[in-house]
């Protein structure tokens, strides 16, 4: 659907205005119009230049990533207008949108007569400026965590600053599907679930191997009703979410993870909240071995800010590539936030903060790669293939191998001694995978025949052959070897079971054509972190609270164990935000 983010700037135009000016006469008054290629289609433009400035940007059309490249749009406009540049800074996150918004940019320039070159600086060598403020509460990351804590704080009467590095909020957040645990909620009450605190910690322990920290895992499954209650009802949070009939364990929020993010951004800032973006916590301020506040850079600012409580909110560390082992970092690929490299964990392991957990990082089956380089998970798509029945996961030998909708963990445990993993599905089963994945806004139609047209050749690996035996040509797999295995597949269909104990549905061998999709092992999450105790504040390496800090989201660590359960993290999210704003006001 055709969007349209105009972003027009007027007041920067009038006369007494900073605009910066390139004294650049050689342009044609008018409105030029230019694409160029973005994450998902091309970006159009439509620029609106005087004889020696750029008056206007409007986005007239785009079909980035809700709350990441969509997100991104507006603070590219507002740069490019502002600074008068069309080498407007990349937005962390958003690469690939930013460097197509630049290259549609310099079309429209050029074809106005621009001189690239007087347009080619951003807001110069600028002084830095020193910037104190006061106030009670600040927050440092804005993804879910940190949102609903700033909120929270906020609707008890207190004076809130939200800092995030990026230029837009969200974070890992903003690129999550949304499932949220409502374990003890009310909507599970009212919609007849049988669900307790109790049944949730042994399922996560379990999932968790118990290396799961119970303190902290106590704190989740104890308040996680009353945080889910808090952030869909109208005297709370009011985040729109689905629910389904008969409730779950888990509700899904409209929109997604970026659904959440613009829901409480707006929440948080209509309530008269201050959120600075693009501004990064660098240390925390300690007087008498208490946190007083933060310090923060921005573009041209250095910010000290004083308040009475800290909560840190900054995410995990998965982008660190010094902190991430090397034998993850070869043999996965990464699939999580940009700005997820630790920096909170620094902050506060400069005051003695303690870790927990920190050696476990997050793994995931069910995984692509994207064009990007990035992993992309691709449930919403399995589930629907494997619902109809055509399709299952071959090695690089072209034979099955496991469960294929087993639990997570034993489907990691035989993926990782494999060289390759391929999904193998037949026509019905790979229209079900594109249909889930699209309607989940993952990609499109036009991105399925531009990776089918390419054959292979880069990601995401997806190959269509008129015969399985097209198939091992294409993957160099073992003459006859899909063949045998989709015997096999078949001939376990009229059983009912298969040896792996997966409740087949359909055959897959049916007419071509056939096609394969090379699935890989992703990490994103990292479940190691800061150690908290029940107020939700940070404790030391003593084990003793760290007056005037607290944590939030995934920056602390224990909760999971050795991998993450389905739901708690953005579960986690929300809870962990919101006890954490209710605490500074308690404390």
């Amino acid at each position: 659907m055709k969007k349209i983010i105009s972003l027009l700037l007027s007041l920067l135009l009038i006369a007494g205005c900073n605009t910066p000016t390139n004294n650049n006469d050689s342009m044609k008054a008018g409105t030029y119009t230019a694409s160029a290629a973005g994450y998902h289609g091309d970006i159009t433009i439509a620029v609106t230049v005087d004889s020696g400035s750029i008056k206007s940007i409007e986005v007239t059309d785009e079909n980035e990533t809700e709350g990441i490249g969509k997100a991104a749009l507006p603070s590219l406009v507002e740069q490019a207008v502002k600074d008068q540049t069309v080498e407007v800074d990349v937005v962390t996150g958003a690469t690939i949108t930013s460097e197509g918004f630049k290259v549609a940019l310099k079309d429209a320039m050029t074809q106005a007569g621009a001189d690239l070159s007087k347009f080619s600086n951003a807001s110069g060598n600028e002084s830095i400026e020193q910037v104190e403020e006061t106030t009670d509460v600040v927050v440092v990351g804005g993804g879910v965590a940190g949102l609903s804590a700033a909120l929270t704080a906020q609707q008890q009467g207190r004076k809130v600053i939200l800092v995030e590095k990026m230029n837009i909020a969200g974070g890992a957040s903003a690129m999550a599907g949304a499932g949220t645990t409502a374990t003890g909620s009310k909507w599970q009450q009212e919609d007849g679930y049988k669900d307790s605190p109790e049944s949730l910690k042994e399922d996560m322990l379990k999932n968790g191997h118990n290396y799961n920290d119970e303190a902290t895992l106590d704190i989740f499954v104890n308040t996680v009703g009353a945080a889910f209650d808090w952030i869909v009802s109208e005297e709370g949070a009011h985040v729109p979410y689905v629910r389904t009939e008969g409730g779950g364990r888990t509700y899904s929020a409209e929109g997604r993870g970026a659904g959440v993010v613009t829901s409480l951004t707006n929440s948080f800032t209509e309530g008269g909240g201050t959120l600075y973006l693009g501004t990064k916590g660098t240390e925390l301020i300690v007087e008498d071995n208490v946190v007083k506040g933060i310090k923060a850079t921005a573009k041209g600012k250095e910010y000290t800010i004083h308040a009475d409580a800290v909560i840190l909110a900054t995410g995990g560390f998965g982008n660190n590539d010094e902190m991430i082992p090397e034998e993850i970092q070869n043999e996965y690929v990464y699939a999580g936030a940009a700005g997820a490299d630790g920096d909170g964990l620094k902050m506060a392991e400069a005051v003695d903060a303690a870790t927990i957990n920190m050696e476990f990082i997050n793994v995931q089956p069910n995984s692509i790669v994207m064009p990007s380089g990035l992993g992309q998970y691709t449930n919403p798509g399995v589930g629907k293939a494997y619902a109809v029945g055509g399709a299952f996961l071959v090695n690089e030998n072209g034979e099955r191998f496991t469960n294929e909708q087993g639990n997570a963990y034993d489907l990691i445990q035989a993926m990782k001694v494999n060289k390759a993993n391929y999904l193998i599905l037949n026509e019905e089963a790979f229209n079900a995978f594109n249909e889930g994945m699209m309607a989940s806004k993952i990609y499109s139609e036009d991105d399925v025949k531009e990776w089918l047209a390419n054959a292979g050749v880069s990601n995401p690996v997806m190959i269509e052959g008129k015969t399985l035996a097209d198939l091992e040509t294409s993957l160099s797999l073992p003459g006859g070897s899909l063949n045998a295995s989709a015997e096999k597949f078949d001939a376990s269909v009229k059983q009912g079971k298969d040896e792996y104990g997966r409740e087949l549905k359909g055959e897959i061998t049916t007419e071509g054509p056939y096609y394969a999709i090379q699935m890989w092992l992703r990490y994103y999450a990292t479940l190691g972190g800061l150690k908290i105790n029940d107020n939700m504040q940070v404790v030391n390496t003593k084990n003793e609270p760290i007056q005037g800090l607290y944590a939030a989201g995934e920056v602390v660590g224990g909760l999971e164990g050795d991998i993450y359960y389905g739901g708690s993290l953005f579960g986690w999210a929300v809870t962990s935000g919101h006890n954490a704003g209710l605490s500074v006001i308690e404390e």
